[in-house]
């Protein structure tokens, strides 16, 4: 399917606007009660999200194997039984920070019409499945915060996400990244941070774990690397040359489409989050 740009009558877009909020609040009201619910059903449902993430990224690139989703599998039954140990668990987190960064330096470069098998691959593993099992572990990363910390990480990057939509909806006119993403703008991206930094420092008033200057630092990695990855997202849709990842979720596109900020942000904000809890 070929990707196209196309305008519709103000009908089509209050429409589409009502479908996108209701999918969108369902989605949202999904993972925020199995967060709550117990770790099983936040695993289940976090599980199965990726694997169609999952598949829908590895049709965009051409890459059909069943390995990655059986590995995928393994490791979410491994963390959900505390098997995986924790220096295995760096080295999964670790190699998923390795490919988004690398993913982001690349974002200025001329975009690749070919992926040679073996980046297929690295791909596969290190930016989806390794970046999913990072999810996972934003609830395992200390008994004390629990689901607590998902739904902040999640939480911030639907505030970032809706706040850079509404803003750059307003103001924006300088394109972050026309190339890659036409709609997209500085003004918007800016107006993202700031609520996201706003929200972040709302968490700070009910909690007793960090200090404020620490949910400012999250607040603004979680609004900088939310962007990137939507962008990082984008890119991949711009090469295959189609709209959305998918078309499982009304007005959203597919679960690639609804993961892609989350994906990206999961292993560095596990990453300042460890750093936080256990070192400073």
């Amino acid at each position: 399917m070929a990707y196209l740009e196309y305008t519709s009558t103000p009908q089509a877009q209050m429409k589409e606007l009502l479908i996108r909020s209701v999918s969108g609040i369902l989605y949202v009201v999904l993972i925020t009660f199995s967060a709550f619910y117990s770790e099983l059903f936040f695993t289940g449902v976090i599980f199965l999200f990726s694997a169609l993430a999952l598949f829908e990224f590895q049709r965009l690139i051409a890459y059909n194997s069943p390995i990655p989703l059986l590995f995928l599998a393994l490791l979410f039954y491994g963390a959900h039984q505390l098997l995986i140990p924790q220096p295995t668990q760096w080295a999964i987190i670790g190699l998923a920070v390795l490919s988004n960064s690398l993913l982001w330096l690349q974002l200025k470069k001329k975009k690749t019409t070919s992926y040679s098998y073996t980046l297929k691959a690295a791909l596969t593993f290190f930016y989806l499945t390794f970046s999913c099992f990072s999810i996972l572990s934003l609830y395992q990363l200390s008994e004390g915060l629990g689901p607590w910390v998902p739904i902040f990480v999640y939480s911030l990057i639907w505030i970032n996400n809706s706040f850079a939509y509404l803003v750059g909806k307003k103001w924006g006119k300088r394109h972050l990244f026309p190339a890659i993403s036409p709609k997209k703008t500085w003004e918007g991206f800016m107006g993202g941070l700031i609520f996201c930094v706003i929200g972040s420092g709302i968490y700070y008033q009910f909690q007793s774990e960090f200090t404020l200057w620490k949910f400012i630092v999250m607040g603004l990695c979680i609004a900088t690397t939310a962007t990137v990855g939507d962008l990082i997202q984008s890119k991949f849709k711009r090469i295959a040359q189609v709209k959305d990842s998918g078309s499982l979720i009304p007005g959203h596109g597919g679960f690639f489409d609804r993961m892609d900020s989350i994906i990206f942000s999961a292993p560095f904000v596990y990453c300042i989050l460890y750093f936080f809890i256990y070192v400073s």
